[in-house]
């Protein structure tokens, strides 16, 4: 790692804990198949690395959302499955699907047509999945449309289902309703094997219903959040001491002097801000770990740079390490910890970390 002489904010991702997360799913959910979701650049720790590491693991398939990242993973040598959730437009794109052997997710007869086209035209069966809306409200066949739409598909000869799915919407708060949403998915899955003799696989359940109940995990499940947070933390985000300075009593620090010193303080300038993914909403509220120990935020977040109050650390030297997220000593700072600052979940912590910080694999 000598460019990590020069490299002053990284990300760090523990290949292992990944594998850990990844292999507790896999014994909770057993006889179900694992569709890892490595979308949104496997929320922000880096899709290539980790899609490696699920083919050399042994799965068979996983999931992104879009037909870019799908051809990003084919470039990098991935060859396992890769479907992809969002319908793919225009549908002349779906040539372009077909030839990096991406599972599209397909919602209207234009393109079923068309994929079908294709499939007849190369005289071979190809697959993909459906999606259905139970109650997310945001893509996907609503449930009426579904079943009529099931009869098309059994009219094409070379476009195969392969795989039907739908997307809780309330799983970690509504009970009822997320049993109303499984209950429709199982009738048009039935209806799909019993009416029309589909072979398919069906998947409902992302990571928090995954854990609600063994019942929604049906042929597959769709582990995205929890690869990554659950069990054991994936990312550590890293940066270093730039600046150290000592200011006297009533010393107001960054923009707008949101801060004012009440006493004679050590104020540490670290290179990270907004426009690397740090919230701005964590001025004067976030911490981060230096020698072990919470150091505040002070002051505004500013485009590149943040400051610290370190006046409670004995010894501290420009280059000495900085815990944004993660873990150091005893102490941690948690994605959930910001998030519950910033009023948001943990998922976009993850994902506004800005791409052109480097990701090390560890």
């Amino acid at each position: 790692m000598k460019e990590q002489n020069y490299i002053q904010t990284w990300v760090e991702i523990d290949k292992k804990a990944f594998a850990s997360n990844l292999k507790k799913i896999k014994t909770f959910a057993k006889g179900a198949e694992i569709i890892p979701v490595l979308k949104a650049d496997a929320y922000g720790h880096g899709a290539v690395e980790l899609a490696k590491e699920v083919q050399n693991m042994g799965f068979i398939r996983i999931a992104v959302f879009s037909m870019q990242e799908g051809i990003e993973l084919r470039n990098a040598g991935i060859h396992i499955a890769i479907l992809m959730l969002n319908p793919v437009e225009p549908v002349e794109a779906l040539n372009t699907a077909v030839e990096n052997f991406l599972v599209p997710t397909i919602l209207d007869i234009k393109s079923l047509d068309f994929f079908d086209s294709i499939a007849k035209k190369q005289k071979r069966l190809l697959p993909f999945h459906l999606e259905v809306d139970t109650g997310m409200g945001r893509t996907g066949l609503s449930v009426s449309d579904t079943y009529d739409f099931l009869g098309e598909i059994n009219k094409r000869k070379y476009a195969k289902m392969t795989g039907m799915y739908s997307h809780f919407a309330v799983s970690d708060t509504d009970k009822k309703f997320t049993q109303k949403q499984f209950e429709q998915f199982h009738a048009i899955s039935r209806c799909a094997r019993l009416k029309y003799d589909m072979r398919f696989i069906s998947h409902i359940a992302s990571s928090v219903g995954i854990l609600k109940s063994k019942k929604y995990h049906l042929d597959a499940v769709r582990p995205g959040i929890s690869l990554y947070e659950g069990g054991q933390p994936v990312l550590t985000w890293k940066t270093k001491i730039a600046y150290i300075k000592k200011v006297p009593s009533g010393f107001g620090i960054s923009y707008g002097r949101t801060f004012i010193t009440k006493k004679p303080s050590v104020i540490a300038a670290i290179p990270i801000g907004y426009c690397d993914g740090y919230n701005r909403l964590l001025s004067n509220k976030g911490f981060v770990l230096i020698k072990g120990k919470r150091c505040p935020v002070t002051g505004r977040v500013t485009m590149n740079m943040t400051m610290i109050d370190i006046s409670a650390l004995k010894n501290a030297a420009v280059g000495d390490e900085v815990v944004l997220l993660g873990r150091q000593g005893k102490q941690e700072v948690s994605a959930k910890e910001i998030a519950d600052i910033c009023k948001t979940i943990s998922y976009e912590i993850f994902c506004n970390i800005s791409p052109r910080i480097k990701r090390i694999m560890v």
